[in-house]
C-alpha cells in the first residue's frame, strides 16, 4: 500500500473511534474556515463547496472567507447549506488588506481549523495565521510543480508552509514531489476530488461506430492543455482513415497577451485544415458538465502536466472512457486498457493511434471501459470520500492540538 493511503487509512480509524467515543457529548463539532479567492466557476472553487457542504453536512460549523466576492457562481449552494460566507473586496496585487480582514476574523471566529486552497488564498492564510493562534491550519495545493513559471519565488512562497499544520495536495504525483522539500516531508499528504456522483449518473450506450465518434475536451485554450498537438494528431487520423471524429472544446480563453497570442496559433492552425475546422466545435465555458457529458462518447484530454483535473473525474463519473496524455496521476485514474487508453501529449501519431482504438471498439468493449470508468469513480472519486478524508484529517490535527494544549496546562 502506497505512504499516502496507509496515512489515510490510520487516519479514517482514528476518526471513526473518535467520534465514536465522543457521539452524543458535542464534542464531534469542530468549527472549521475555508478560505478561496472567489466563489465563481473553477475547479478548486468546485471542490472548496464540496468539502463545505459536505463538512456542513456532518454537523460542523462551516464559514467561507473570499476576497473577489463579485464572482459568485456557487454561493447560492453553500447559503442553502447554512454556511456563512465573509467577502472582502481586493484591488490588484497583493493586498494587505486582505491579510488584515482574514486576521481579523481569526481572532473573532475562534476556529478550531483553516483550510486554504491554491497558491494566492495558502499566502494569505499563512501569514494571517502569524498573527493568531490556535487554530490548526491547512493549505492545499491545487497543481503541479510543472506549471511554477518562476522556480526561486515559488519555493520561497512554499518556505511560508513552515506555518502551516498540514499541506495537501489533490494529486500523488506533486505531493511526491513535495515531500522531497525537507521542511515538508512529514506533513504531507494527498486527498482525490470528489464528485457528486449522483449528478454525474451516467447513460450507457453502445459504442459510437468508427465514423461517429464524438470526442468532448475540457479545458482553458492554453499551451498546457495542448489544442495545437490534438489538431496535428487529427491530421494522422485522417490521412490513416480517411475521415475525422468530431471534437467539441469546451473552455474559456486566455485573455492575457500570450494566451491571446496562442489562440490565434489554434485558430490559424484550424483554418489551414478544412477537414478538421468542420469537425471542431469551440463550446466556451460550460456549467452543466453532466449533460455535457452524455453528448459525447468519450473525453479527450491531451495536456502536458496536471494537478488532478476535474473534467477526467467527472467524465469517468460519467462512464465516459478517457483518452489522455500519459503524466502526472493520468496513468493511476485510467490505466491503460481499463478505463480508457494513455499517449504520448508531444507525439501527435500517439494521440492519433489512442484515438484510433477508441474508435475500432466493439459494442461489448465500449461497455466495459465505461462500466469501469463508473466503477472507479464510485470507490475513489466520491465526494462523501473526499469529505471524510479531510474530516479525519481535520480531527486528527484538532486531537493533537488539544493534548498538547492539556500537556502544557
Amino acid at each position: 500500500m502506497a505512504p499516502d493511503a496507509w496515512r489515510l487509512a490510520v487516519r479514517e480509524v482514528v476518526a471513526r473511534r473518535w467520534r465514536a467515543n465522543h457521539s452524543g457529548r458535542g464534542l464531534m463539532k469542530m468549527k472549521v474556515l475555508l478560505v478561496i479567492d472567489h466563489l465563481g466557476l473553477g475547479g478548486a472553487q468546485r471542490q472548496i463547496v464540496e468539502l463545505a457542504c459536505g463538512l456542513a453536512r456532518r454537523r460542523h460549523t462551516v464559514e467561507i472567507f473570499n476576497y473577489f466576492p463579485q464572482h459568485d457562481f456557487f454561493l447560492h449552494r453553500v447559503r442553502e447549506h447554512g454556511i456563512a460566507v465573509h467577502g472582502y473586496r481586493k484591488g490588484g496585487g497583493f493586498s494587505i488588506g486582505v491579510v488584515t480582514a482574514l486576521s481579523s476574523l481569526l481572532r473573532s471566529g475562534r476556529f478550531d481549523l483553516v483550510i486554504s486552497f491554491l497558491n494566492n488564498p495558502n499566502l494569505y492564510a499563512e501569514i494571517a495565521s502569524l498573527t493568531t493562534h490556535g487554530a490548526r491550519l491547512v493549505v492545499s495545493e491545487r497543481c503541479s510543480h510543472h506549471d511554477d513559471r518562476f522556480v526561486f519565488a515559488a519555493d520561497g512562497r512554499r518556505l511560508l508552509h513552515v506555518v502551516s499544520d498540514h499541506v495537501v495536495t489533490n494529486s500523488q504525483t506533486h505531493a511526491a514531489w513535495l515531500r522531497k522539500k525537507w521542511w515538508l516531508r512529514p506533513k504531507v499528504s494527498c486527498i482525490y476530488n470528489g464528485l457528486d456522483l449522483e449528478a454525474m449518473a451516467p447513460v450507457y450506450s453502445g459504442a459510437p461506430g468508427r465514423s461517429n465518434l464524438r470526442l468532448l475536451a475540457v479545458g482553458r485554450i492554453c499551451p498546457q492543455k495542448n489544442p495545437m498537438k490534438l489538431i496535428a494528431a487529427l491530421r494522422y487520423f485522417n490521412r490513416r482513415h480517411g475521415y475525422v471524429p468530431e471534437v467539441s472544446w469546451a473552455g474559456k480563453r486566455d485573455t492575457s497577451r500570450s494566451g491571446r497570442h496562442y489562440a490565434a496559433q489554434v485558430d490559424d492552425l484550424l483554418a489551414s485544415s478544412p477537414e478538421i475546422s468542420g469537425r471542431w466545435h469551440w463550446l466556451g465555458e460550460q456549467s452543466d458538465m453532466r449533460s455535457l457529458m452524455q453528448r459525447h462518447d468519450a473525453l479527450i484530454h491531451p495536456s502536458l502536466y496536471e494537478g488532478l483535473p476535474n473534467a477526467v473525474c467527472e467524465a469517468l463519473a460519467a462512464g465516459l472512457p478517457v483518452l489522455i496524455s500519459n503524466v502526472c496521476d493520468h496513468p493511476l485514474l485510467v490505466v491503460e486498457g481499463e478505463r480508457g487508453f494513455l499517449f504520448d501529449p508531444s507525439d501527435p501519431l500517439s494521440i492519433a493511434m489512442s484515438i484510433e482504438r477508441a474508435a475500432a471498439l466493439d459494442a461489448d468493449s465500449w461497455l466495459t471501459l465505461s462500466r469501469n470508468a463508473r466503477k472507479y469513480a464510485e470507490t475513489q472519486l466520491g465526494a462523501d470520500k473526499m469529505v471524510e478524508r479531510y474530516e479525519s484529517l481535520f480531527i486528527n490535527l484538532t486531537a493533537q492540538a488539544r493534548r498538547s494544549s492539556e500537556g502544557n496546562a
